[in-house]
C-alpha cells in the first residue's frame, strides 16, 4: 500500500489518476434548485433578474424574489392549463400538506370538535363525513386535516360531549331551588311515540334558563294514558334530581296530561297559547265565518297546487318581491290569521287569475272582503299575545293575566267601530271565550302570585278586585313561610350593667319587655309587601328579573325565582317537534331513539357549553 501511494505521487502516475486531477480543477456544473416552481416553465426570466416575460401572452411582472405574482397571473389569465401544468408547491411546502395532523395534537382535537359543533348545530347526518363531496371540500380547505370516521364520532367525539353537557346541567339544577317543567307527546316519521321533558328555571346570575331534559319514549309504548305519562315523566325528573324543585307543569289541555299531573301531585298550568287557540278556533267555526274559511283554504289550495296558477298569480302581482299564500291549520297557532292576511294582500293577483282561468274558482266578493277585513283587525291581538307569551328568555307568566285583561278591553273597544254584522258577532264570541277561559288564570295561584311579583304590574293588571285580595294572601304567606324557615330563636338579651343600682332596679322591667316585644313573620311580610306597592311601576319594557337582582329582600326574591320561572306556554315542547322533523327525516327514518334524544339534547342546550372555558371540552385519558 506504501508503494502504492508514493507512486502515485512522483511523477509515474497513471493516465486515470491525471484525468481525476483535471475533473477537480474543473468548475462543477451549477445544480438545479431544489423544488424550483413551475412558474418558470411558462415565464422567461430577463437579464437583471428583476422581471419576467409570459410566454404565452408576453406579459411582463416584477418577480421581487418569488413568484406570486406570476403565478396569480397563470391562474387568473390562463385557466385553462391542465393541473400537471400549473406551478406546484415547493418540495418543503408539499411535504409539509402531505403530513397530517397527529391523532392527539390539539390542532386536530379542535378542528373535530369544530366539525361535531357543525353537525349538531345545523343537525347533519353523521354519514356526511363519507360523503366524497364534503371530503374533497375539507381537503380543499385544510390538506392537512383528516376527517374522523362515522364510527369514531358517534363512539368517541359524540358521546363525550354529550357526557360532558349533561354533568355540566346536572351540576347546574343542584344549585337551582326551583324548577318548571314543560311536557308534550308527539310521533315521529317512523311511527314511534316521544315525550319530550324540558326544564325552565332561574340561574345564580338572575337569567331565565331553559333546557331540554329527555327526549325518549314511553315507558309503555302500546298506551298513552295518563298514568304511563306520568309514569315516564317521573323517571326523568327523578333521573335528573330536581322531582321535588318543580313548581308547575305547563301541558296543553288534555285530560290526559291534567291527570298525569294530579297523579304526580304537581301544579299544572293550561298553555296560555293553546288557550287562546281554542279561542280563535270556536270563533271561525261559526256557521258564517266557516264557509268564508272554507272559500279562503280552496282557493290558497287552487294555487298551492297548480303550477301554472301558481306562476300566473306572481306575476299578476307585478313586483320583484311577490306574495305567497300561506295555508291554514287548526293546530298551527294563529294560522288562520296569517292566511287571512297574506290573501288581503295580494287580493287583486287572486282575483285576476281566476277570473282569467277557465272554469276556476269564484273569486272573493266585496262582502266577503270587508268580512276577512274584520276578522283579521279581531285576530291581531291574539296574534301579539301569542307572540309575547311564547319566548324563551324572558318571564312571560306575569303576561297571563294583564294580557287578559288587555285582549278584552281591546276587543270592546274594537266592537263600535265594526260595521259588519258578522264582524260584530265574531267579537261577541271572542269575548264569550276570553271570559270563559281566560279568565280562569286569575283563580290559579302561579299567575297571580307572579303578576303581583312583577314590578310593571303589581295589583293595577287584574280584572277582579277580589283576586287582587287572594293574590296577596298567597303571597304574604310565601313571605312568611320563607322567612320562618331563615329565622334563627335569638340568644337571651344579656341586661346592661350600670354602676348606679338605683337606676338598674327601676329600668330593669323596660329592658325585660323589650326582650320579649312580639314580632311576628305575617307582620313583617304585610309591612314588606304595603312598601313594594307603594314604589311607582316599572315601564312595561322592562325586565322584572333585574328589578329584583339587585333587591336586598331575600324573601322576595326567593318568591321571584320559584314564580317566574314557569313559562306561560308550552311553547318550547313545541318547538322541539319541528327540531326532532329534522332529525328524523325520510332518509333518517330508522335513526335509534337514543341518538334522537341525544342529538336534541345537544342542539338545544348549547348555552351550557358558552359557560364552560371551552364550548367543546373532550376527556382524553393519557395511558
Amino acid at each position: 500500500m506504501d508503494k502504492y501511494l508514493r507512486a502515485s505521487n512522483g511523477q509515474g502516475c497513471s493516465a486515470a489518476t491525471i484525468e481525476e486531477k483535471e475533473q477537480e480543477e474543473e468548475p462543477q456544473a451549477k445544480k438545479a434548485r431544489y423544488g424550483q416552481s413551475n412558474v418558470w416553465n411558462f415565464f422567461n426570466k430577463s437579464s437583471d433578474g428583476k422581471t419576467a416575460k409570459c410566454l404565452k401572452c408576453g406579459k411582463i411582472y416584477q418577480t421581487s424574489g418569488n413568484t406570486t405574482n406570476m403565478a396569480g397571473h397563470l391562474k387568473r389569465v390562463h385557466p385553462t392549463l391542465t393541473v400537471s401544468e400549473l406551478p406546484k408547491a415547493s418540495g418543503h411546502m408539499a411535504a409539509y400538506l402531505d403530513k397530517k395532523y397527529e391523532a392527539s395534537s390539539k390542532r386536530k382535537r379542535d378542528l373535530d370538535s369544530a366539525l361535531l359543533n357543525f353537525i349538531c348545530s345545523d343537525l347533519r347526518p353523521f354519514y356526511i363525513v363519507e360523503n366524497e363531496g364534503f371530503k374533497q371540500f375539507i381537503n380543499a380547505l385544510n390538506p392537512r386535516y383528516e376527517l374522523p370516521s362515522r364510527s369514531t364520532m358517534l363512539s368517541t367525539c359524540y358521546n363525550n360531549l354529550f357526557m360532558n353537557m349533561r354533568m355540566k346541567l346536572k351540576s347546574i339544577l343542584q344549585e337551582v331551588e326551583y324548577c318548571a317543567v314543560t311536557t308534550d307527546c308527539w310521533t315521529s316519521r317512523a311511527n314511534e311515540a316521544y315525550l319530550t321533558v324540558t326544564c325552565h328555571f332561574i340561574d345564580l346570575d338572575f337569567k331565565l334558563r331553559t333546557a331540554v331534559l329527555s327526549t325518549s319514549k314511553l315507558q309503555n309504548e302500546k298506551n298513552h294514558s295518563a298514568e304511563n305519562i306520568a309514569n315516564s315523566l317521573c323517571a326523568v325528573l327523578i333521573e335528573w334530581e330536581v322531582m321535588d324543585k318543580v313548581a308547575a307543569i305547563v301541558t296543553d289541555s288534555a285530560r290526559t296530561m291534567i291527570k298525569a299531573c294530579e297523579i304526580l301531585q304537581k301544579r299544572h298550568v293550561p298553555c296560555f297559547a293553546h288557550v287562546i287557540n281554542l279561542i280563535v278556533q270556536q270563533c271561525l267555526n261559526q256557521e258564517k265565518i266557516k264557509v268564508i274559511m272554507g272559500k279562503c283554504k280552496s282557493i290558497v289550495g287552487f294555487f298551492k297546487k297548480s303550477t301554472v296558477a301558481y306562476a300566473k298569480f306572481k306575476e299578476a302581482q307585478n313586483t320583484e318581491k311577490p306574495y305567497s299564500l300561506k295555508q291554514e291549520c287548526p293546530t298551527r297557532w294563529n294560522s288562520a290569521f296569517h292566511m287571512i292576511e297574506r290573501i288581503l294582500k295580494a287580493n287583486d293577483a287572486i282575483s285576476s287569475v281566476l277570473l282569467s282561468t277557465p272554469k276556476g274558482l269564484a273569486p272573493f266578493s266585496a262582502d266577503e272582503i270587508l268580512i276577512l277585513k274584520d276578522i283579521k283587525i279581531l285576530l291581531q291581538p291574539f296574534e301579539c299575545a301569542t307572540l309575547q307569551t311564547s319566548s324563551r328568555t324572558l318571564v312571560t307568566v306575569s303576561l297571563i293575566i294583564p294580557i287578559t285583561c288587555g285582549l278584552l278591553h281591546n276587543l270592546q273597544l274594537l266592537k263600535n267601530d265594526l260595521k259588519i254584522v258578522e264582524g260584530r258577532e265574531s267579537c261577541n264570541c271572542l269575548l264569550e271565550g276570553i271570559s270563559s277561559r281566560l279568565l280562569q288564570y286569575e283563580i290559579r295561584n302561579v299567575p297571580r302570585v307572579a303578576t303581583l311579583l312583577d314590578p310593571r304590574f303589581k295589583k293595577e293588571a287584574f280584572h277582579s278586585p277580589f283576586n287582587i285580595t287572594e293574590a296577596q294572601k298567597l303571597l304574604e304567606n310565601e313571605l312568611s313561610f320563607f322567612n320562618a324557615q331563615k329565622s334563627r330563636p335569638c340568644d337571651e338579651p344579656r341586661l346592661p350593667t350600670s354602676t348606679s343600682t338605683s337606676q338598674t332596679s327601676l329600668f330593669q322591667f323596660l329592658e325585660k319587655n323589650k326582650s320579649l316585644k312580639h314580632k311576628t313573620n305575617t307582620v313583617d311580610s304585610i309591612l314588606s309587601i304595603r312598601q313594594y306597592f307603594n314604589l311607582d311601576n316599572l315601564e312595561s319594557n322592562s325586565n322584572p328579573l333585574d328589578y329584583w337582582k339587585i333587591s336586598s329582600d331575600k324573601s322576595f326574591q326567593h318568591c321571584c325565582k320559584k314564580y317566574f320561572c314557569v313559562p306561560a306556554t308550552s311553547t318550547e315542547s313545541e318547538r322541539m317537534f319541528s327540531k326532532a322533523g329534522i332529525v328524523v327525516s325520510e332518509k333518517r327514518s330508522s335513526l335509534q331513539f337514543k341518538h334522537v334524544d341525544m342529538l336534541l339534547f345537544i342542539n338545544r342546550n348549547k348555552w351550557i357549553s358558552e359557560q364552560q372555558l371551552l364550548f367543546y371540552s373532550f376527556k382524553f385519558e393519557k395511558d
